[in-house]
């Protein structure tokens, strides 16, 4: 396996996505809002981000609207969605939705990849269910798929990047990664981070936000 073999791979399996930025590009897509302590200190809840469902791949046609997205701030591990059928009647900072590629973190690769990456990982002493840890052999191949993962994934780089709609979780530290590969990821958010709040579509049809800190 070559490394522009496993990028290719990693192509295959990218997910639309798009990055919420306020440069003026068509439609606005999102409404960001600033921390309100008021409204925290009264709901304990947080309220991040509305979107508009037109901008969020793979959901269902009976979800339409808008989705806000709230962070638990009592448990600071969960959160909440709420759909309406406008925009809330919130000030915030208008974002607008630009269409990215990003490649899917090395794990998914390694988990959904096609036979030759399981002959790969089988040459490397590897198990499509084990995620991605320096006992790896072949370290140069992966560190060619993470250079080009990381200059795409708003994680690693500055930039007026707020959230992400759709697209790959990230591969944290948490043991959750693979149960939510057959989930929909709405939104990811990056400003304001930590924590970095992730709103859901479950398999099941649910709604399930999560925040992360390192």
């Amino acid at each position: 396996m070559t490394p522009d073999q496993l990028i290719a791979e990693g192509r295959k399996l990218q997910r639309p996505c798009y990055f919420l930025r306020p440069e003026v590009s068509g439609e606005i897509a999102a409404i960001w809002y600033e921390r309100d302590d008021d409204e925290i200190e009264e709901t304990g809840h947080r309220c991040w981000l509305t979107v508009d469902s037109r901008f969020v791949s793979a959901l269902p046609s009976s979800i339409t609207g808008y989705i806000s997205v709230f962070s638990n701030e009592d448990d600071c591990e969960s959160g909440k969605v709420e759909i309406s059928a406008t925009w809330p009647n919130r000030d915030g900072i208008k974002l607008y939705a630009h269409k990215a590629d990003v490649i899917p973190p090395l794990d998914a690769v390694m988990a959904l990849g096609s036979d030759a990456v399981g002959e790969w990982l089988r040459a490397n002493g590897w198990q499509r269910g084990w995620r991605y840890n320096n006992n790896f052999k072949d370290k140069a191949t992966v560190n060619a798929y993470w250079k080009v993962w990381e200059d795409e994934y708003p994680l690693y780089f500055e930039s007026d990047i707020y959230a992400m709609l759709g697209g790959w979780h990230w591969p944290g530290q948490d043991d959750d990664w693979y149960d939510l590969v057959d989930d929909q990821l709405m939104v990811l958010t990056f400003r304001d981070s930590e924590p970095w709040v992730e709103a859901w579509l479950t398999k099941s049809g649910g709604f399930k936000v999560i925040q992360r800190i390192t």
